[in-house]
């Protein structure tokens, strides 16, 4: 997509799966990089990250109900659909914009011809951000699972800065 550097990439990846900046700076053996230099790297693509929702959201003419940019997340408010608007930051698929819908044109999931789509969508925002859906929640239909995902994410604790 282009938003983050290499460097931004990994350190945004390695965060939202737990990791503290000190253990990040320690993951990466041939680089040395020092826990200032992931604090910096980490904020600055939390801010570009920031910006391209923002302007997503503007785009999309949205009422922004909240920013969380630490989980890479903008809810929103479509007043001329009437729904919710999940705007998610993925490496692998850039900026994502879900609509909370109960169906497609009428049809369910089972019967929607997007399936598939949605499908690698909600998986690729599920495996980025470590997201763990019980059992019970995996067998729902995809427009209740996005929801609860969502939510998982916004809910989702971040690893705290700690120093060494």
């Amino acid at each position: 997509m282009g938003t983050l550097s290499p460097d931004e990439e990994t350190v945004w990846r390695l965060f939202n799966h737990g990791q503290s900046t000190s253990a990040i700076s320690k993951a990466d053996g041939k680089r040395r990089w020092s826990v200032a230099y992931v604090s910096r790297v980490l904020n600055r693509a939390r801010g570009k990250i920031a910006k391209a929702l923002q302007t997503q959201a503007k785009s999309h003419r949205l009422d922004v109900e909240s920013l969380l940019p630490y989980h890479g997340l903008l809810i929103g408010f479509d007043y001329q659909a009437n729904t919710v608007v999940y705007i998610v930051f993925t490496v692998k698929l850039g900026i994502v914009v879900w609509y909370k819908h109960a169906s497609y044109a009428g049809m369910l999931c089972h019967n929607c011809p997007k399936i598939s789509e949605c499908r690698e969508t909600l998986d690729t925002i599920i495996e980025e951000y470590d997201i763990k859906l019980r059992p019970d929640e995996e067998v729902l239909p995809m427009t209740q699972q996005s929801s609860i995902i969502f939510n998982k994410l916004a809910a989702k604790e971040i690893p705290r800065y700690q120093r060494s």
